[in-house]
Order: structure tokens, then C-alpha cells, then sequence
């Protein structure tokens, strides 16, 4: 792809813009061999972006999230760069407690924010909840990041907010699937 259809971001791989941002974007299932590109998409985010993913000034990515997603890669999922194969954003659904429950997190570096990415992986995860039986959707989002509120809100289901300092907790019962 060449053109307007492509912009260059600051870490130098190729951006598609606009429409053409869904057919240049793969979303899949994360694997072992995705550990680099996964540090290398943190490393490009901006400490605003991790502050809202993590609610904390995290330098590295967490390694207890990172033992999460690698103990059930099935249930975490990469968006990649199809020019590039650059790994640019990063979801997942983490078992609670209660086994019909698990956290989502998404992570979507910030020159691909805005772009859908984060609506696609979302809707992974859902169908990987269903498969799995998991009936509800936890989340905590900072009460300053309305597009992710947003976002999870979109999710067909049964939704409740509440306010625990600075951060929305969030609930979603998933709606069943169609079949």
C-alpha cells in the first residue's frame, strides 16, 4: 500500500490510515513467538496510554499480566500490521475467581488508537468468553478514559458502572450468543 493510504508513525512502520486501516490489521490469537513484539508495542506507547491501561506509571509491562496471557495464550489476542507484521495492540480475557467470570484488558498503541483496533479484538474476546462459558465481563477503567468506557459499554450485555475513587468499575453479563 502506497499513497495516502499510508502515513509513517514515529517507531517507522507503516500506518494505515482511514478505511484502509481494517484490511491492513490481523488480529489472532497471541503466541510465544509474539514476546518481542509485544515489549517493542509497549515501548512505543506513551506513559498516558500505559497510565490508563495498568491506572499506574508502569516503565515495563507488567509481568504478572504478561504470566496471565502466556499461561492461556488462547485467550488473549494480538492485532498485527500485515505490511509490517508489528505487533499493535494487545487483548485479553483473565480468569476470575468465579469461572464464568474473567477481566478484559486492552492495550492498543497509541498511532493505531482511534482506528476500530480496539473494537475488533473486543469482539474476540466476547466470542472466546462464549466458548468458554464465561457469562460476565469485569473491567476497571480510570474515570478520565471515556473512550474505553465507551467501548465496553458497546458490549451486548446487561451493564453496571460504579465509581471506586478514580476508577469505573465495570460488569458486563454478556448477552447470549446468536445462534
Amino acid at each position: 500500500m502506497t499513497g495516502p493510504a499510508v502515513e509513517q508513525t514515529v517507531a517507522g512502520h507503516p500506518r494505515c490510515a482511514g478505511r484502509a486501516v481494517a484490511r491492513g490489521i490481523s488480529v489472532r490469537p497471541v503466541t510465544g513467538s509474539d514476546a518481542h513484539a509485544i515489549a517493542s508495542m509497549w515501548q512505543r506507547c506513551a506513559l498516558a496510554t500505559r497510565i490508563a491501561r495498568f491506572h499506574a506509571p508502569v516503565r515495563d509491562i507488567p509481568a504478572s499480566y504478561l504470566t496471565a496471557v502466556w499461561a492461556d495464550p488462547c485467550a488473549s489476542v494480538v492485532a498485527a500490521c500485515q505490511h509490517c507484521g508489528a505487533v499493535v495492540a494487545l487483548a485479553s480475557l483473565i480468569p476470575s475467581a468465579r469461572q464464568d467470570c474473567a477481566e478484559v484488558g486492552v492495550l492498543v498503541e497509541d498511532a493505531w488508537q482511534r482506528a476500530g483496533i480496539g473494537r475488533r479484538l473486543v469482539a474476540h474476546l466476547i466470542a472466546i468468553a462464549h466458548a468458554r462459558e464465561i457469562t460476565t465481563l469485569t473491567a476497571s477503567v480510570l474515570a478520565d478514559n471515556p473512550k474505553v468506557a465507551d467501548l465496553l459499554r458497546q458490549i451486548p450485555g446487561e451493564c453496571s458502572l460504579a465509581f471506586d475513587g478514580p476508577v469505573l468499575k465495570v460488569q458486563i453479563r454478556l448477552a447470549s450468543p446468536r445462534l
